[in-house]
């Protein structure tokens, strides 16, 4: 007998998106969020590939502590969704604050 959380199919796309998101970013579950700093960029990045969050402006918020909220937000909801097989890195290139 199914549950009823699964009754509404809810469950089984929960478990479906684990799968393909294991599978399509393979070390998906070890990539940790980074601070970097090179040449031309510093911010939060990805440890496994290339991808770097880019704010989409300044933070909305009534006071810093909210506006600090949202942009962590943006950001953490921004790495979580971004798939590392999109962002692969150049032969050599390392994040050299990851290693």
């Amino acid at each position: 007998m199914e549950n009823a959380e699964s009754f509404d199919g809810k469950a089984r796309i929960r478990h479906a998106v684990r799968q393909r998101w294991g599978a399509a970013t393979g070390r998906a579950m070890n990539r940790k969020l980074v601070w970097i700093e090179q040449e031309r960029f510093r911010g939060f990045g990805c440890s496994d590939c290339a991808w770097v969050f880019k704010s989409s402006g300044a933070p909305a918020g009534k006071s810093f502590d909210e506006m600090m909220q949202n942009f962590e937000l943006q950001r953490d909801r921004e790495f979580t969704l971004h798939v590392c097989a999109g962002h692969p890195r150049g032969k050599g290139t390392k994040n050299k604050n990851t290693e």
